[in-house]
């Protein structure tokens, strides 16, 4: 794509000077080492080299000075698990089913930077969250994470790394394994239960460090993965880090100080790098995964800063998705220089792989990033190609934080749209100029619009192409989650994990409960469970599980596959529905946990022919009634929004949703329940 009025950029040559030449032409021959760190929901102003002077970041400060620093370096995507895959494969999460956080897996027709460099003599490993599959087929946070754990289990170890310690999603950063049994460290296929006590990111990096040392002493390029989950909730900081920020109150306390950790831990790796004599040719890539967490950074332990961006995580503004950046290479960067020309994590792959000279055998087609090695040459005046980007939701949509869902970022220009047709409120931004995204000039410049327009449609169009498996050069066979977001059958939820996995399709299953349904729980006026003794009048329950909130998205789904029935009702697996609920007295319950607080909007999907039975929902003291407003079929869901509750602390809570009346044979058809924090 042509697009005018690019700016220019200016900025330090990299090629070092008199006896920096002669040190870099002894390790001409020799491959480079290769460390990649990323931070976890760590925003752009949490650092001091951004600019920080609450926060102390030393070491990630002195490792700035002595790389090149990113003035605009992009995650591949607004939240976790879309932009560590396009970290590793240096193509969109799109192309390969990773939607969003704690969905999809990592296809093993993708090539990996691991897998890649193993083909070179290289030894690999990962090292801190994975968030890219399921970690064992049998077991996982399967409530909480989304996935199946069979169908979407993959390793580290699956893709290319020889060691691998990790968890599959988000743990404590301080005492990670305290009240954690679904989502352990595992450490290559067996679950770890050593050495798991105190500082997070000292307990990945005590695993990486040895890694390193063993790889340095059999004189063997390394290629390390490190990706903490600082500082990612829950967060959690230890005394002695707590104690640095104690004039400031506890939640900043947990999330400057867990930072404070994560940095600590930077240091020691680089002093080590030094020690053992590895340092002057190892690349060291640091970045966040998105932008912070929280709706305003000033609540909770929510308090990450994105600068002077607009939005936050899981938005498609800059706030969301520009993120610190740093890379360090002694041999061939000089230290203390910066670049405004935007860089993205997908340009990890083909840089690393344009500077070992090849191109890996059976690599897919096309790659999303661009190779940096010009820029490190100081032959790249402006980045050759735009940076693609889509996310769930859409202008207003909670799941996007009322951004578009598809932005595009070339060497000037950012728009935001979402592509939904005519009636597109289409954004356009002069980067450059308004880096805060507060000046609409869209209606000044539509050609621009167009041809980033186009340039979206085709990235779109080429995604769908990869995601039925186009660009493998093996026989693929899509499977049941490979429908691309634009495509009008793409489920608004996913299944959360929770597949029956042993009914035969379109056979209803039927639970027998007890009619009196008294709950083997207590709830206090709030709606939140408090442990009570069970007996012989426990009610049964279609799963046994408590429905977790997402913890990107902060949405509770409650669906009808993981509903409490109360009476004769019936759950249908493959439509996966409540149906033909004829009786006023039956009813369905959940119990669902919050980690963090908000007023929820409270949106029912269901289907009736005609408007016009009435429902109760209750969390607690708090009641909502709704009219079912038909949707014509009821094989066809309406979402409704009925109201909001207010859930103000963390814990488990049931919901019940129970008939007042019926219009016609039946109460309703039911899908799910969906609780969408209300933004500020």
């Amino acid at each position: 794509m042509n697009v005018i009025n690019y700016s220019t950029v200016l900025f330090a040559g990299f090629f070092l000077s008199g006896s920096g030449i002669n040190q870099a032409q002894t390790i001409k021959n020799k491959k480079p080492n290769i460390i990649l760190m990323m931070a976890d929901d760590m925003g752009w102003g949490d650092v001091g080299f951004n600019g920080n002077t609450i926060i102390k970041t030393p070491n990630l400060d002195e490792m700035a000075r002595a790389s090149m620093r990113f003035e605009r370096f992009y995650s591949p995507g607004p939240v976790s698990s879309p932009s560590r895959g396009g970290c590793l494969t240096g193509r969109h999460p799109y192309r390969y089913g990773i939607w969003s956080a704690n969905e999809g897996h990592m296809r093993k027709e993708e090539i990996t930077i691991a897998e890649a460099l193993k083909t070179q003599g290289y030894t690999t490993g990962h090292f801190g969250k994975w968030h890219l599959g399921t970690l064992n087929p049998q077991m996982g946070p399967t409530n909480k994470a989304g996935r199946n754990p069979e169908r979407n289990f993959t390793t580290p170890g699956m893709n290319g790394s020889d060691e691998w310690f990790a968890t599959e999603t988000c743990v404590r950063t301080w005492d990670p394994m305290i009240d954690n049994t679904l989502n352990p460290y595992w450490h290559n296929g067996v679950i770890e239960t050593e050495n798991l006590s105190g500082d997070d990111s000292r307990i990945l990096m005590d695993r990486a460090i040895p890694f390193i040392r063993k790889a340095a002493d059999e004189e063997t390029p390394f290629l390390a993965v490190i990706w903490f989950h600082a500082p990612h909730g829950p967060v959690v900081a230890g005394p002695e880090f707590r104690e640095m920020y104690k004039d400031y109150d506890e939640g900043q306390q947990h999330y400057y100080g867990c930072i404070t950790a994560l940095d600590v831990q930077v240091g020691r790796l680089r002093k080590e790098l030094k020690d053992i004599g590895v340092a002057e040719n190892t690349i060291i890539w640091f970045a966040s995964d998105n932008g912070p967490e929280g709706n305003t950074g000033d609540e909770g332990t929510s308090r990450g800063s994105a600068g002077p961006f607009r939005g936050r995580k899981r938005s498609l503004w800059e706030g969301g998705i520009h993120v610190p950046g740093l890379v360090e290479w002694p041999a061939q960067i000089k230290p203390g220089i910066s670049t405004a020309i935007p860089c993205s994590g997908l340009d990890y792959f083909p840089t690393i792989l344009d500077i070992l000279g090849f191109k890996m055998q059976g690599q897919p087609d096309p790659i999303d990033g661009v190779s940096l090695l010009p820029l490190i040459k100081d032959n790249m005046k402006e980045r050759p190609v735009p940076i693609p980007f889509e996310t769930l939701g859409g202008t207003g949509s909670n799941s996007s934080r009322g951004s578009a869902r598809m932005a595009l970022v070339d060497n000037r220009f950012k728009l935001l749209t979402d592509m939904a047709g005519p009636d597109d409120k289409d954004l356009l931004f002069d980067l450059v100029a308004d880096q805060g995204e507060t000046t609409d000039i869209s209606a000044q410049n539509p050609e621009i619009v167009k041809s980033m327009k186009e340039t979206l449609l085709d990235f779109r169009e080429s995604c769908k192409k990869s995601l039925s498996g186009e660009n493998y050069n093996v026989p693929f066979t899509p499977d049941q989650d490979d429908i691309h977001p634009s495509v009008a059958s793409f489920p608004s939820t996913k299944n959360n994990g929770n597949d029956e996995g042993n009914e035969e399709v379109g056979k209803s299953k039927t639970v027998k409960t007890d009619k009196t349904a008294k709950p083997n729980k207590k709830k206090d006026a709030s709606g939140m469970v408090t442990p009570a003794a069970t007996g012989a009048a426990d009610e049964k329950k279609a799963q046994s599980s408590v429905d977790f909130q997402n913890d990107d998205s902060g949405i509770v789904s409650l669906l009808a596959s993981t509903a409490a029935l109360h009476g004769n009702l019936s759950y249908i697996p493959d439509q996966e529905k409540i149906g033909r609920w004829s009786n006023e007295g039956d009813w369905v319950s959940w119990d669902f946990e919050v980690r963090q607080p908000f007023t929820f909007d409270v949106e029912v999907s269901s289907g009736q022919i005609e408007d016009g039975s009435v429902y109760e929902i209750s969390v607690g003291d708090q009641k909502l009634t709704a009219v079912v407003s038909a949707s014509g079929d009821f094989k066809k869901p309406k979402v409704q929004t009925v109201g909001s509750i207010n859930l103000t602390n963390p814990g488990q809570y049931t919901l019940s949703l129970k008939p007042v009346s019926k219009k016609g044979q039946v109460v309703m058809t039911l899908w799910k329940v969906d609780l969408i924090p209300v933004l500020k």
